[in-house]
């Protein structure tokens, strides 16, 4: 029995991850009852288990995992190469820790492990100490949530496409409206780099933002002509029903802010609450400027859908008083490269919604 295995084969035995011991050069000098274990399992032929043998040149030749195909090989050999890299920084010191999770599959199962590699205080008997811990279990955890988390995401979704569906059908003149507002807002948002999650809410609340119109009387929502002042305090009413309606519901965005403030504006002259600058939730910021792009440029029943300038024009006009100044640089950089493309399209929708 060497020394090592003297002062540490009965702690490394007692690990469940497999545990390799090297020396100065890279040199294997123990392994545990864990390593011993996975290579009986595996078939594996090195002799004494790789005790004697040098770790680097074990790996620069892998052999340890069962590949079917060349893809899975090739995989193998750039995780190899670069825990070859990750091991001779920990040897010569300019490291004290490496860690690296990879694929490992069996022919029977798939396997994720994590190598974690670490130097011993100086004098110790071995100079290395090398971990492989199954993490499969974590794996295959992490790629249930995220299913979960889609099908959760996919019925938010199908929920509020049908919330906007029912809003429309009580209002021809705006149907697509809401569609419209969220395909813009979007496109803001991935202009200022916002994250997929972030976008993901944006759209969901830019889909529904108009959801209060549902307690407006259908006679004042198509109305051609001009309201009356009590008419209009009605329709200015519809962010904060459509807030009471979303408040109760525990989404995972800010679903309801993003409807009751999406009329509020930079300078404290919105509604329904007067708020000003970051009051304002990011969200309810980027759907207020799609929301009066699009409302400007559609049809109504009281007038035909203006010019796509005329639209610019107006955020231009507002940057940094009525709409964030940000985002309305960032609509612009892209409205005014599509716009005109967008706005033929736009009008070519709503004819049709109203032949």
């Amino acid at each position: 029995m060497s020394i090592q295995t003297e002062h540490y084969g009965a702690v490394i035995d007692a690990l469940t991850a497999h545990v390799a011991l090297l020396d100065e050069f890279g040199g294997i000098v123990a392994v545990n009852e864990a390593w011993r274990q996975f290579a009986d399992a595996n078939g594996s032929r090195l002799p004494n288990y790789g005790v004697g043998s040098n770790y680097l040149e074990m790996l620069r030749n892998p052999a340890g995992c069962t590949g079917d195909n060349s893809a899975t090989e090739s995989e193998e050999r750039r995780s190899a190469t670069t825990v070859v890299a990750g091991i001779s920084s920990i040897l010569d010191g300019s490291c004290p820790k490496f860690q690296l999770e990879y694929p490992c599959h069996a022919p029977w199962e798939e396997r994720w492990f994590l190598l974690t590699v670490t130097r011993f205080p100086p004098g110790a008997l071995v100079h290395v100490v090398v971990s492989h811990e199954n993490i499969t279990a974590l794996k295959v955890a992490e790629k249930q949530a995220v299913s979960q988390a889609k099908r959760l995401a996919e019925t938010f979704s199908s929920m509020v496409g049908a919330i906007a569906l029912a809003i429309e059908k009580r209002d021809p003149y705006t149907a697509g409206h809401q569609r419209q507002v969220a395909s813009i807002a979007v496109e803001i948002g991935r202009v200022m780099q916002l994250g997929k999650d972030q976008l993901f809410g944006l759209h969901l609340g830019a889909t529904i933002h108009d959801i209060g119109k549902i307690s407006i009387p259908a006679e004042i929502l198509n109305r051609p002509g001009a309201l009356s002042a009590p008419e209009f305090m009605i329709i200015r009413c519809h962010s904060g029903v459509g807030q009471e309606i979303l408040r109760g519901i525990n989404f995972l965005w800010p679903i309801a802010d993003m409807v009751w403030q999406h009329h509020e504006r930079m300078d404290g002259t919105g509604y329904p609450q007067g708020l000003k600058g970051d009051q304002i939730c990011l969200e309810a910021r980027i759907i207020a400027v799609a929301d009066v792009f699009d409302a400007i440029i559609s049809h109504r029943p009281y007038r035909p859908g203006l010019a796509i300038e005329v639209a610019l024009a107006e955020l231009r006009k507002g940057r940094g008083t009525l709409y964030d100044p940000e985002v309305v640089d960032a609509a612009l950089s892209f409205l005014e490269k599509v716009g005109s493309e967008w706005h033929r399209t736009h009008l070519t929708y709503a004819e049709a919604l109203s032949a």
